[in-house]
């Protein structure tokens, strides 16, 4: 038969590959052996068309040479013909009956039937061929078994292709759910895992194939996967929706995913398995935390609540602790005297604690609080123990990992540092980082309007109260005055030991009012700044020990422990009128027969002062107010004490301008009372200072501090108006911008009324007060 078709402007279909390519299997072997015998031919082969080649998928009887043959183009070779032709090719010699183009491979095969395989929709894909290698007549029979065995080969060609094209969809679908982000894993009715995409690995690690999953139950000290319980309830037949779980890691903070979970039945309701889909929500549930956090501390701080400012800010450290997962909080205060640090304010939970060692206070930039009180940017230590700044505070944090500084502003300036350590490793986030210094804001504004509460709620106090003191301290001298004026001035012949009495009456009465005119004075001068300072090196010791001296003239017994030499830059005069008045104040109150001890140390560039009486106890709403102008404790008024309530408040205004604090603590045993004064040692510590410039612009380098002369240990007496020299600026004048620690509390306690009192009792700049100094 000869058959040589020309297939004219027809696309090359490409070239043949003779070797057993992939699609091959055991089946098409075992079918190609079938229909040689059948045709009783030496050799067969099934040829499948896969996209422009020809693939040998079985094949039995062959020659070696076959399969070793190059790729040859379709349209040259018997099985390219029987696909273009689209009908059987029946060939009884091949040399005889082919045009030249057709290929022959050099094995002696001479005879060749081929019946084309087609698909459901009857085209061509593939050809069922036998072989001879010598011509020969093919018989009807022959041609039967080989029309036979295509048809066979149709019904292994669909299912080839079903295969491929399930095996296609198998591979999309794979493809398409490891490129979600979502973690999705399905187990078969038997709880064996099926399916696991790359995301759910990277939430589950690779989950047991082939282990029923429901094993994980009888195990309760093992914790399996986060996909695993899901998928348990799902294939009991529950239906799971934004069910959450957290996952807890080594040394982090716990992950929070969302599960949806159901279970996969066929049309007749029967379980064929179950699915699970597993998002990682922790940064969003993170956010969601720190806003609530965030709005939780600013309906805390921005109430109408009286509690002392220390409670509140308390419990909004610990509130930060408590929602953002924090294992311990602090509060750094700024210390302006020592112009370091102090740690105000404290929380843990309940498993963590800051570690044994940690330094009370900080300097400029030492440890993380420190950095971030020097950068006014938050600082964060992500591993604490190789942090050079957490090292600069503790060695071993131990079960601490982490910590973030976040400076607190008033204004433009930082008064405050909020510490937050983790006992998980942290990295910072642009998130966290942001509400974190928003919470830091909420808490800056929240002392300052607590300092104005503060300012507003001493000024009503001190009108109250200076109202009490016209009525009584000032209005019952006056009365004794006038009245025993009055008596002399209608009787001119009293007898002169009666107008003597009467005399002393009026100087003593006049006297008390010069003491309450001149404290008066005094601290209004000071803080307004038309009273200075005379401020240079003088020994605190000399000051103490002189004081003691005079007081213990009077029958009081003192225990004084004092270091050889305490110099530090100050007013004597002041510092006097200062430890008169605690000295005063401590024997006023103290038990009789008691001591009263006072003791001066120095720590770094800070000189403290303490003076303890044993006594009666302060209640700590009045120590609140001990230093306040006018004031007086209720006790004092109920046993009509006399007294002005101006003492402290003038100890109170000289420490301020020293740049110093003071403060009021009690003891329950024994109890009494303990006045604490911390000064600056070193003038450039003070709240404000004079300074000179040289002719090229520059302050000159401070001069070595000179020996103390004795005149220099000696408490100076006052000036006649105790002013500044015309040209010198005042050494301190108080602000309300920059309010130190003025009390010895933190900056937002601190109440400095120096603008707010009545006009009427200070004197005017040039007019002197009637005890001889201003």
């Amino acid at each position: 038969m000869n058959f040589a078709p020309k297939l004219v402007g027809e696309p090359e279909l490409g070239r043949m590959d003779l070797r057993t390519g992939g699609l091959s299997q055991a089946a098409a072997d075992h079918l190609a052996a079938l229909t040689a015998q059948a045709a009783q031919a030496p050799a067969a082969m099934v040829h499948l068309l896969d996209g422009e080649q020809l693939r040998l998928v079985g094949a039995c009887g062959l020659p070696s040479q076959w399969a070793d043959a190059p790729s040859v183009l379709v349209t040259s070779t018997l099985a390219g013909l029987v696909i273009a032709q689209g009908t059987p090719l029946v060939i009884s010699d091949v040399t005889a009956e082919t045009a030249n183009t057709v290929v022959v491979p050099a094995d002696g095969g001479r005879a060749y039937v081929g019946y084309p395989i087609r698909d459901v929709e009857g085209a061509v894909t593939g050809v069922c061929a036998v072989l001879d290698h010598q011509p020969r007549q093919w018989l009807p029979e022959h041609l039967t078994a080989v029309d036979l065995a295509a048809q066979t080969c149709t019904a292994f060609v669909i299912e080839q292709r079903s295969a491929a094209r399930a095996d296609d969809a198998r591979r999309l679908l794979a493809a398409l759910l490891d490129s979600l982000q979502t973690g999705v894993a399905a187990c078969d009715a038997h709880g064996r895992l099926v399916f696991s995409n790359k995301a759910n690995e990277d939430l589950n690690g690779r989950l047991p194939g082939g282990t029923d999953l429901r094993t994980w139950k009888r195990h309760p000290a093992a914790t399996p996967p986060p996909a695993v319980a899901p998928l348990i309830r799902a294939l009991a037949g529950e239906r799971l929706h934004d069910t959450e779980i957290q996952v807890e890691r080594p040394q982090q903070r716990p992950s929070m995913l969302l599960a949806d979970a159901q279970p996969i039945t066929n049309a007749a309701g029967d379980s064929l398995g179950a699915v699970v889909t597993l998002q990682d929500v922790t940064h969003r549930h993170s956010a969601a935390m720190l806003k609530d956090c965030e709005l939780t501390i600013r309906r805390q701080l921005s109430g109408s609540d009286t509690s002392p400012a220390d409670e509140l800010l308390l419990e909004a450290i610990a509130t930060i602790g408590r929602m953002l997962d924090w294992a311990a909080t602090e509060f750094w205060a700024i210390d302006e005297v020592g112009n370091v640090l102090r740690r105000h304010l404290t929380w843990t939970d309940n498993h963590h604690l800051l570690p044994p060692g940690l330094p009370d206070h900080l300097d400029h930039g030492q440890g993380t609080p420190g950095r971030a009180w020097q950068s006014s940017e938050v600082t964060w230590a992500t591993d604490l123990i190789t942090d050079p700044d957490a090292r600069a505070q503790v060695l071993d944090w131990g079960s601490l990992r982490s910590a973030v500084a976040v400076p607190v502003p008033i204004g433009s300036v930082t008064r405050g540092v909020l510490a937050c350590y983790s006992a998980y490793t942290e990295h910072p986030d642009d998130v966290r980082t942001a509400v974190m210094t928003g919470i830091a804001a909420h808490i800056g504004q929240f002392l300052e309007r607590r300092r104005g509460w503060d300012l507003t709620t001493e000024l009503g106090h001190s009108r109250d109260e200076y109202i009490a003191l016209v009525g009584h301290e000032i209005r019952t001298p006056l009365t004794s005055i006038e009245s025993y004026t009055a008596l002399m001035i209608d009787d001119p012949g009293l007898p002169a030991d009666d107008r003597a009495d009467m005399l002393q009456v009026v100087q003593r009465n006049t006297g008390r009012l010069h003491i309450i005119i001149d404290k008066l004075l005094d601290i209004a001068g000071l803080q307004s700044g038309h009273l200075t300072m005379d401020i240079h090196r003088t020994d605190l010791t000399t000051i103490v020990q002189n004081a003691a001296a005079r007081h213990a003239a009077t029958g009081i017994t003192f225990d004084v422990t004092l270091p050889g030499e305490t110099i530090l830059w100050g007013d004597p005069h002041r510092l006097n009128q200062v430890i008169d008045e605690l000295f005063t104040n401590a024997a006023a109150w103290a038990d009789h027969g008691s001591r009263i001890t006072a003791t001066v140390t120095t720590d770094g560039p800070i000189t403290q002062l303490t003076v303890a009486n044993t006594g009666q106890i302060i209640p700590a709403a009045e120590r609140e107010r001990l230093f306040q102008r006018f004031f007086r404790t209720q006790h004092a008024i109920t046993n009509a004490v006399p007294g002005t309530g101006l003492g402290l408040s003038l100890a109170r205004t000289i420490i301020e301008q020293h740049g110093g604090t003071i403060t009021a603590t009690t003891d329950d045993n024994p109890p009494g009372t303990t006045i604490t004064v911390r000064i600056p040692t070193d003038r450039t510590t003070h709240r404000q200072t004079t300074t000179t410039t040289t002719a090229t612009g520059k302050r000159p380098p401070p001069p070595p501090p000179p020996p103390l002369s004795p005149a220099d240990k000696q408490p100076s007496p006052p000036s006649p108006h105790h002013r500044a020299p015309t040209g010198r600026p005042s050494l301190a004048q108080p602000s309300l911008a920059q309010p130190s620690l003025a009390s010895g509390r933190p900056y937002w306690q601190e109440a400095d009324l120096a603008e707010y009192h009545p006009a009427v009792i200070v004197a005017g700049p040039g007019e002197p007060s009637s005890s001889g100094h201003r």
